[in-house]
């Protein structure tokens, strides 16, 4: 479930970030209900995750991370459609689903990551002592299968690097003045998705001056941190749980942590 949750948060951040990018230059129109999404950051659960990535993925026609909206939509092998009928057939046995996610001869990671999440919904209301003891351990071994064949589809992905260190500077403002957090300099065939380094604090009110670039950027935070965890003592990535006052908290989303995590004001 957690490698599940990694993808849905890892695919809902670069939707926004392709989708903000494509705003911020003018390749789209706005899209009223994403747009209203992004703004209820309150209390933030993998569904809304998953609004953004299919909506952001179908607005943008103009992609980054090219092949990302055609491998999220695609139907995949044996391995990921066997992952998705196992999981339904525990949901009707033990949770008596009778929702839209029916028996499949195919299906594609967005359809197997949406039905992860209605079980997750389903589960969460029933009592404890109505479900099979084991039922969670049988849904995970059920999935890794397919979470796994679904990622070595999915090579493309590891062509672009989620945090750039040291080397290039991108400016931010109107005037471009204001230095972001350093960056390493792509190759003509990468774009850069930037997490910002430990220690750093962007200027979240002024959006990248992309004009100059002849690379596509765009950044992952706040959605999206590298972010120290104090119970881990290490740096890891970590996805944005909820906004109050304010002020985010995250959550871990390496398997080894998934601890509450909270930064500076936004």
């Amino acid at each position: 479930m957690r490698l599940a949750e990694a993808i849905i948060y890892y695919v809902g951040a670069v939707a926004v970030g392709q989708y903000s990018q494509a705003l911020f230059t003018q390749g789209i129109e706005p899209d009223p209900t994403l747009s209203r999404s992004l703004r209820s950051l309150r209390r933030l659960l993998p569904g809304q995750w998953l609004g953004w990535a299919s909506r952001g993925l179908r607005v943008v026609h103009d992609e980054q991370v090219v092949g990302l909206a055609r491998w999220y939509s695609g139907e995949k092998g044996v391995d990921v459609t066997s992952a998705y009928e196992a999981l339904r057939r525990a949901m009707v046995e033990y949770l008596a689903y009778t929702g839209e996610y029916g028996p499949r001869s195919a299906v594609s990671p967005r359809l197997l990551l949406e039905l992860i999440d209605q079980f997750r919904i389903r589960r969460g209301k029933m009592p404890g002592d109505a479900l099979p003891p084991d039922l969670q351990a049988e849904v995970s071994a059920a999935l890794l299968s397919g979470l796994r064949a679904m990622l070595l589809n999915a090579a493309f992905l590891s062509e672009y690097p989620l945090y750039a260190p040291q080397q290039r500077r991108l400016l931010m403002g109107a005037k471009a003045t204001t230095p972001m957090p350093p960056m390493t300099a792509p190759t003509d065939t990468t774009a850069t998705i930037l997490l910002y380094p430990p220690g750093e604090i962007p200027d979240y009110t002024k959006r990248p001056n992309l004009q100059a670039e002849q690379i596509p950027l765009f950044p992952l935070d706040p959605l999206l941190v590298y972010i120290h965890c104090d119970r881990c003592d290490r740096y890891l990535i970590a996805a944005l749980k909820e906004v109050v006052a304010n002020a985010p908290s995250y959550v871990g989303i390496d398997p080894d942590c998934g601890h509450g995590l909270a930064k500076g004001e936004m």
